[in-house]
């Protein structure tokens, strides 16, 4: 576990860091854009990152959990350039297909010619950030995801100072479009040179091989596609069925929570390995540090729901100014999402390492129905409000869920009188 926790802390310093950043980019979008132009931002992302969950296709998280099973299974790097070569390939294969699809479905939309543009534009910050996720794992199995942080905050700075001089310019909408996806095709070339130190591979399709691997990720890419439906087709309703300065309003709280729970995910993510090589092997250690890093994102979430709760309004005030003061409420509602969020990633990720994603794809499934029914119902009379709402209904069903799901088909559960003692281990200097 020291390596993770090694990991986890220089990751952590750097998306600190890269979060300040981007919430300085915030800043700049909000007053720059206004309500209905930061909403017409927003829409434009929301409604490509359904599509982008579709093309990941579960592939992310089974390229962690094969490529960490090979040395148990005495593969090489013959065997882990195949794996990687196979699955980069389906996802970019899958990415064509996705992002054609978004395209012809968004020219039926009653959206405005710009939002539309900026969707065309917007496939490139797709395809970059998607083909960058699935090399992470890489870097995950290596525990050096420290040089994928790096890559993040180099390419962050270069975002923030275009932004800056787009703004200093008077540019629109558009630009802004433009700018990120310029610096996702940056951090992609980083992000591919760097992984070549660890492995090899070049694109491979081997048909038996993809069935394979395919059949393994349905269920996982069925679990993720539910999830994106309940986390970000609130703001599509919302854009759909009130003004767009409404989603605007709404997605200022929601970035401020996506910008948090990257933490606990990415504890998560590190562990991951540490769950597919002890899943079938070690059963007491594998409950082991299930427990541990459950006490230790318990012990986190705390202070950032409460953080959140009390600070609102001076956060949505320093974001957005005067005109985003709405935000405050509904930030206060997804304070408590957080503290779900904290915690259902590593139900879910756990199920996943002990296969059970069948499991968990109908827990997501069910999430994603109640979401969708939840906001046709209380939108039309309570907008961003209502969303917020079902927003926490939906989370804390899933955590429910999961963790039940987890406790009957294994046994384990979470053990919160040794939370402070696991914390205290993790907080140690020498960890890092």
């Amino acid at each position: 576990m020291t390596s993770i926790y090694k990991n986890f802390f220089i990751a952590s310093v750097s998306r600190f860091i890269t979060a300040l950043l981007g919430l300085a980019i915030i800043g700049f979008l909000t007053r720059h854009l206004g309500q209905a132009g930061y909403g017409a931002y927003e829409t434009i992302l929301s409604y490509l990152f359904i599509f982008t969950v579709l093309a990941d296709f579960g592939l992310h998280i089974i390229h962690v959990r094969e490529i960490s099973r090979l040395p148990a299974e005495g593969g090489g790097p013959e065997k882990e350039g195949l794996i990687s070569g196979s699955i980069f390939t389906l996802r970019l294969l899958s990415l064509i297909l996705v992002i054609v699809l978004a395209l012809i479905i968004g020219a039926f939309l009653p959206y405005s010619k710009e939002i539309k543009e900026g969707v065309l534009i917007a496939s490139v910050f797709v395809l970059f950030s998607s083909l960058s996720q699935i090399l992470a794992g890489i870097f995950q199995k290596y525990q050096t995801f420290y040089l994928v942080s790096f890559s993040d905050v180099l390419t962050k700075l270069v975002q923030l100072g275009l932004v800056f001089y787009a703004v200093r310019a008077g540019l629109g909408l558009l630009s802004f479009i433009w700018i990120l996806s310029l610096t996702a095709g940056i951090q992609f070339a980083a992000v591919f040179f760097l992984s070549r130190r660890f492995i090899r591979f070049g694109l491979v399709f081997d048909f038996s091989y993809a069935q394979k691997i395919l059949k393994a990720s349905l269920p996982v890419a069925i679990s993720i596609l539910f999830t994106a439906i309940y986390i970000r087709t609130d703001a599509l309703m919302l854009s759909l069925m009130k003004p767009i300065s409404d989603v605007g309003i709404y997605r200022l709280s929601a970035k401020i929570l996506e910008a948090l729970v990257f933490f606990p995910a990415l504890l998560v993510e590190l562990t991951m390995p540490s769950f597919s090589r002890l899943a079938f092997k070690k059963e007491d250690a594998f409950d082991a540090v299930f427990k541990r890093t459950f006490n230790i994102l318990f012990l986190m979430a705390v202070p950032v729901v409460l953080g959140l709760v009390i600070f609102a309004k001076p956060i949505v005030l320093i974001l957005g100014g005067e005109e985003f003061a709405a935000s405050a409420l509904p930030l206060r509602i997804l304070a408590l999402v957080v503290g779900m969020v904290f915690l259902n990633n590593l139900g879910g990720k756990a199920l996943i390492a002990l296969e059970f994603q069948k499991a968990g794809m109908w827990v997501y499934l069910s999430g994603a129905v109640l979401n969708i029914f939840s906001n046709l119902l209380v939108i039309p009379k309570y907008s961003y409000i209502g969303v917020s709402l079902t927003t926490l209904m939906t989370e804390t069903l899933v955590t429910a869920m999961l963790f039940s799901i987890l406790y009957k088909k294994t046994g384990f559960k979470p053990v919160l009188k040794n939370a402070l003692r696991d914390l205290k281990e993790f907080l140690k200097p020498e960890r890092i």
